[in-house]
């Protein structure tokens, strides 16, 4: 399946184009979101937005694959459980349509198989839009601490 194939990817930036990524940077993420945290800086000194950036990019694949597994086996709180967590992570990076997919999911997660599959195949697709919308973020704020 296709989708199933984005998620074996979807830690893999070579592919994103940043002219594709910025375009719709600000429908898929809120970058005012992002900007509560600037203040905070790591023991490094390094931009922490930057550090939550990889830590979200690191980690929600395999959430995801893990909600996959959970819907296959039809373990309904696993599912909710993980959905719970992914649905904080995004809101609190400004990936609010991704954020609201996961409360579809934590909503309906002992539906009809069927309707599960379809929140998990648009939860992937939501994670892949914010995904290169975070890998835009990121690149920026990048190029303008070496620019600074």
């Amino acid at each position: 399946m296709l989708v199933e194939r984005n998620v074996a990817s979807l830690s893999n930036e070579t592919n994103v184009s940043l002219a594709t990524a910025t375009a719709g940077i600000t429908d898929v993420l809120d970058v005012e979101t992002l900007k509560a945290f600037e203040k905070v800086k790591s023991e490094d000194g390094s931009d922490f937005v930057i550090e939550l950036i990889n830590l979200y990019l690191e980690g929600t694949p395999r959430r995801i694959q893990a909600i996959r597994e959970a819907a296959f086996a039809e373990q309904w709180i696993e599912l909710k459980r993980i959905a719970h967590t992914i649905r904080g992570s995004s809101s609190t990076l400004g990936l609010c349509r991704l954020a609201q997919a996961c409360e579809k999911l934590e909503a309906t997660s002992s539906s009809s198989i069927d309707v599960v599959n379809g929140l998990v195949e648009e939860l992937e697709s939501r994670f892949v839009e914010g995904r290169e919308a975070l890998i835009a973020e990121r690149r920026r704020r990048l190029e303008t601490s070496e620019g600074a």
